[in-house]
């Protein structure tokens, strides 16, 4: 559960609600009652100025606790001096009693309320929600989960001010009882020196992963740039739980934090240990503007970096077209896919994303078989033709002119689409891997493709039982990513005259 899941404050139980409507509904029903026993007009018209008041503070829980509680405390004593000033001159038990019970009320709001600022409260309420969380017994199953504990939620509200009690219990040797501690510390913003220090050698020092994550989520508030970066280690943490949280943690502060975060991204994307993880800051929020472009720029280096980056911009992009709240995406995405400047691994990724999406029209499809554009973009732009209709004659004469190309490794994938789309049989496990472009299979593949490529006839090749998946027939290079039914793109129309050959 995120921070900005939770509501961060005005939070509080059935009871301490039920108690702060009857705070706040005793002025209005003393000098109601009171004008309805005396017949009193002025009372009256003091009780409906106190209902509007009334109707004013509704939504503000607690109201004992600043800044509302001097503001109710003043509430009590115009009611008060309201009552006193309207019934000079009567004698009446009930007056009395009026009278006292906004003058205790006032007092006792008055005492609240100096408690709470001097820290006594808030303080007295943290050693009791401490006890209560050092004297559990029964725990949740999964250890990460103490984290969300109702007394570590009642601790986190009692410590804004004051984080001692909950580093106190970082020194348990129960991770549960740490983790519930540094639960309560989640996304803090407010460090005294030292105290951000000793959460993260707790998180360090810890062999448990949901200590090291629940420290992750703790240290999320912090702005220094020497914590910054080293809450960025943390993205190279052995267990994906601790990595997960490092990643939500660095993107709470937004663009400010992006210049102190983002060699330890770099990093983390370049780990070769972590090549397998897929993209990164997966369901963890949305990219600032300089962290794309630091992708972007990325995406054109080595793997794993390129690799893993091209992972995490295409999960970016895709949540942000199934959201749908920048309608220009689409646009800009198409745009980024015919830029000859782009990495080619990334504009390839651009056109699945956008297929997958029904956004890869018949004429960006047209622009991508031009042979201006890389033979990857031409090859995947020719499969996506063939798929819609085996017999479209410019997906073939593309793989026709890619075939002629001195390319073992791209004549090994037009083998694959060849067979498993079109059903030649050119010698390829069916359903299988391709082979090793330097192996002897795939020698012997190229030179059938070539064939095939300069009109060779068929007599050789025959039909697989059934199609099976062709090149590229999903984003699955992008781990986690939902892999949306590829839809046939409609058959090109009848003005289009790049190509007439036929397969055979």
């Amino acid at each position: 559960m995120r921070w900005d899941d939770r509501s961060a404050s005005h939070r509080v139980g059935f009871a301490a609600w039920v108690a702060s409507l009857t705070l706040l509904a005793i002025p209005t029903a003393a000098l109601g009652l009171l004008a309805y026993r005396l017949q009193s007009i002025p009372l009256a018209a003091g009780a409906g100025v106190q209902l509007l008041f009334f109707l004013v503070f509704l939504r503000a829980h607690p109201i004992w606790r600043p800044p509302v509680s001097a503001s109710v405390v003043v509430l009590y004593l115009v009611a008060l001096g309201w009552c006193w000033l309207t019934t000079r001159g009567i004698s009446d038990w009930a007056l009395h009693i009026g009278l006292g019970t906004l003058l205790l009320g006032a007092v006792g709001l008055i005492a609240l309320h100096d408690l709470t600022r001097s820290g006594a409260e808030p303080l007295r309420r943290a050693n009791k929600w401490s006890r209560r969380i050092v004297g559990r017994t029964h725990w949740p199953l999964q250890l990460l989960d103490c984290r969300i504990l109702p007394e570590a939620n009642a601790l986190r509200n009692a410590i804004q001010d004051e984080a001692g009690p909950a580093l106190a219990l970082l020194s348990d040797p129960r991770p549960q009882v740490q983790v519930a501690a540094l639960g309560a510390l989640e996304f803090r913003s407010h460090w005294h020196p030292g105290e951000a220090e000793l959460v993260l050698k707790v998180g360090r020092d810890s062999p448990d992963p949901a200590v090291r994550a629940s420290a992750a989520y703790a240290l999320a508030g912090v702005r220094t740039a020497e914590l910054i970066h080293e809450l960025g280690t943390f993205l190279r943490d052995s267990a994906p739980e601790v990595r997960h949280a490092a990643a939500e943690a660095l993107l709470y502060g937004g663009e400010s934090r992006w210049p102190y975060s983002r060699d330890s991204v770099r990093d983390a994307l370049a780990d070769p240990k972590l090549a397998e993880d897929g993209p990164l800051f997966l369901g963890a929020g949305r990219l600032p503007a300089a962290a794309i472009a630091d992708l972007t720029t990325w995406a054109s280096d080595g793997a794993p970096l390129s690799t893993r980056s091209v992972q995490t911009l295409a999960e970016q992009y895709h949540r942000g077209l199934q959201d749908a709240d920048r309608p220009e995406l689409a646009s800009e995405l198409a745009g980024a896919m015919l830029d000859p400047d782009a990495p080619p691994a990334l504009r390839i990724e651009l056109a699945a994303l956008l297929r997958d999406h029904r956004m890869l029209g018949p004429d960006l499809l047209d622009r991508l078989t031009n042979p201006d554009q890389p033979s990857p973009m031409r090859l995947f732009a020719a499969e996506v033709l063939l798929r819609a209709n085996p017999n479209d004659p410019d997906g073939v004469d593309v793989l026709r002119g890619l075939a002629r190309l001195p390319n073992r490794e791209l004549a090994v994938q037009i083998a694959m689409i060849l067979q498993n789309v079109l059903g030649l049989q050119l010698g390829l496990p069916a359903g299988g891997a391709a082979p090793a472009p330097n192996s002897k299979p795939a020698a012997e593949v190229a030179r059938r493709v070539l064939a095939w490529a300069n009109g060779a006839p068929p007599d050789v090749l025959r039909p697989t039982p059934g199609p099976q998946p062709g090149l590229k027939g999903g984003r699955n290079s992008v781990p986690g990513l939902q892999h949306a039914h590829i839809v046939p793109q409609p058959a090109p129309p009848p003005e289009r005259t790049k190509g007439s050959s036929a397969v055979f």
